[in-house]
């Protein structure tokens, strides 16, 4: 089914009502979340990266090096570009996502200032170490900056964002939303760049930035027609009302 101006058209503010038409998607979230708060306060660090690291092959490596960019800033270019057509405070609140989530979660990352996988086996589990499936060089990540995942929060933000702003068809966007994000968040682990507690915190930033900024979108200007227009959708395309000719009698 085409995507027209009525599955952009503006929501309801109240939260009733937000949750309400985004209960499937939040709820998957936050289940999602649940459990694994539940794993990583039951289970030694790294037991999770290590049972997932044991599932490596070819096919798996390809969908998670290149899946894992859904994170990434492109996939913000991607959705921008898109959203201009439709509803250009859309597209300025969601540039306003990803850098608000490129500069919280920087700001933690240098806080925390955890070691990332490689450098924690490494220096202190030297067995397990040795039977890591490990990846090229060019590939590792050795820094202190584990925790916690930018690309995690990054894609909940973004496709949590989509999630809120598209109205129909809202389960299907909502399933599809939904897995994209989780897989971003596991292909970090797969690739060794992150433990669960860090995409399990990243996840759960980005819900939150992807609520404030959907609310948000709608406090500025909200009577604005330049900010409610799409590149597509204007005023000038809009059509006009019909008028009825009456013949005197």
């Amino acid at each position: 089914m085409p995507f027209t101006r009525r599955h952009f058209t503006p929501p309801s503010l109240r939260l009733r009502t937000f949750l309400r038409a985004n209960r499937y998607f939040l709820l998957g979230v936050l289940l999602l979340i649940l459990a694994n708060l539940y794993l990583v306060l039951t289970r030694q660090q790294g037991e999770a990266l290590i049972a997932i690291n044991q599932l490596r092959t070819p096919t798996w490596d390809l969908v998670f090096i290149n899946g894992t960019r859904l994170g990434e800033p492109i996939a913000y270019v991607v959705v921008i570009l898109v959203a201009l057509t439709y509803r250009i405070r859309t597209a300025i609140f969601a540039a306003a996502t990803g850098a608000a989530v490129a500069v919280f979660t920087g700001l933690l990352k240098l806080y925390f200032a955890q070691a990332r996988p490689m450098r924690y086996f490494f220096d202190n589990f030297e067995t397990t170490w040795n039977d890591l499936n490990l990846f090229e060089e060019n590939m590792r990540n050795w820094g202190d900056t584990s925790f916690p995942s930018g690309h995690s929060a990054s894609a909940f933000a973004l496709y949590s964002f989509i999630c809120f702003n598209v109205r129909r068809p809202k389960v299907l966007i909502s399933i599809l939303c939904f897995l994209l994000a989780i897989e971003v968040a596991f292909s970090r682990m797969y690739l060794l760049y992150h433990f669960l507690r860090d995409v399990t915190a990243g996840a759960f930033i980005g819900l939150l930035i992807a609520i404030l900024m959907f609310f948000l979108q709608w406090k500025v200007f909200p009577d604005s027609t330049l900010l409610n227009d799409g590149i597509w959708w204007t005023r000038k395309s809009r059509v006009p009302p019909v008028e009825e000719n009456i013949t005197p009698d």
